[in-house]
């Protein structure tokens, strides 16, 4: 018997140049950048970058150009981020913390770390397991721009056309610096200390400065962009996510109607027809293009169905058969897919399982 369908599939109605194949997209599990104790189910969430000293904050913020409540936005907008993307994963419940701690805003160097009666005390408070500090934060905005030739839009309606005038091209380029610390209280360890610098780069051309100003994000909003990058980044380090990948499935050439005929059963997730039709068509007399497809698809039903086993070895067939070198490639693929989930499955373990 085959096994049931697991993953969530969407079949592509985009046909490749030579149209002669379709684009199938599925989701699946890849686990995160480093395993966290299984015993931390419940994680809080804490913003440590309320400044030292007010007064200061607001003299560095004066010298920087970054007033500290834009600041505020920006590390507000990495943690809300952190939390969305890791809501995303079954990994852990996540928590906020109400409080806003005093560390490291402006700040280019992580502080001292939070004593461990400060880390036992939220965790008694909010019931988690361990705590994830967004310990400092920084950012920038810088904004640049010259004359050059642009394109702008004259007149309206079916009068309109784009010319190309002498004006001002103006590039806004954001940055921040975040620094995370993953507190374990169970070890007494810091368990994960990170910095990440994120950047991004807006652009806008129009006939005068002022008018490119105008249409160019503003930096509240661009700085709590690339705060939201700093955010999602740290979410996968530690959580297994979902992402989509992209396979190929072929449906000619018509000297073997299988190729098409199981395509179509697949259209309309009719997996485990489209497996028996390729099967069959393997039967018929094939050269090596259209039996290397063949198994190519084969393949691919049984990645479908998650039978990663079978899927590893058509696709290999494909290739020590009929000399399909992208099943090689295919194979390899499946392999590594298939280390990565016994990875995912030891990170989603729970520490009584």
């Amino acid at each position: 018997m085959r096994p049931k369908y697991l993953p969530l599939i969407t079949l592509a109605v985009l046909a490749l140049l030579n149209s002669c194949s379709k684009t199938v997209t599925l989701n699946r599990m890849v686990p995160a950048e480093i395993s966290v104790p299984t015993y931390i189910q419940r994680l809080l969430l804490v913003d440590r970058t309320a400044p030292q000293n007010e007064s200061l904050a607001i003299i560095e913020g004066i010298l920087t150009g970054e007033a500290p409540f834009e600041v505020k936005n920006a590390a507000e907008a990495t943690l809300t981020r952190a939390q969305q993307v890791l809501n995303t994963s079954p990994r852990f419940e996540v928590i906020r913390a109400r409080e806003r701690l005093r560390g490291g805003l402006f700040a280019q160097t992580f502080p001292a770390p939070l004593l461990w009666g400060e880390i036992e005390r939220l965790c008694s408070q909010y019931d988690v397991d361990a705590v994830l500090v967004l310990e400092k934060f920084s950012s920038d905005f810088i904004v640049t721009d010259k004359r050059q030739m642009v394109k702008i839009t004259q007149g309206s309606g079916r009068d309109a056309k784009e010319v190309e005038v002498m004006g001002v091209y103006m590039e806004g380029v954001a940055s921040v610096n975040a620094g995370f610390r993953f507190y374990d209280p169970r070890s007494k360890n810091i368990f994960d200390q990170v910095n990440y610098d994120k950047t991004n780069l807006w652009s806008a051309e129009a006939e005068t400065r002022t008018q490119a100003a105008t249409l160019l994000i503003d930096k509240v909003r661009a700085t709590q962009y690339v705060g939201r990058m700093a955010g999602a980044s740290y979410a996968h380090r530690i959580a297994p996510m979902n992402v989509s990948i992209r396979r190929t499935m072929y449906e000619k050439p018509k000297s073997n109607p299988a190729l098409g005929r199981g395509s179509r059963f697949a259209q309309v997730n009719q997996w485990e027809e489209a497996l028996d039709t390729w099967h069959m068509g393997l039967n018929q007399t094939n050269n090596s293009k259209t039996g290397g497809r063949l198994c190519h698809n084969i393949a691919l039903g049984y990645e479908v169905m998650n039978d990663l086993e079978n899927a590893r070895f058509w696709a290999g067939k494909a290739f020590t058969d009929y000399g399909y070198k992208k099943g090689r490639t295919y194979a390899q693929e499946i392999s590594r897919r298939m280390r990565q989930e016994e990875i995912v499955r030891e990170q989603l373990a729970r520490e009584n399982d």
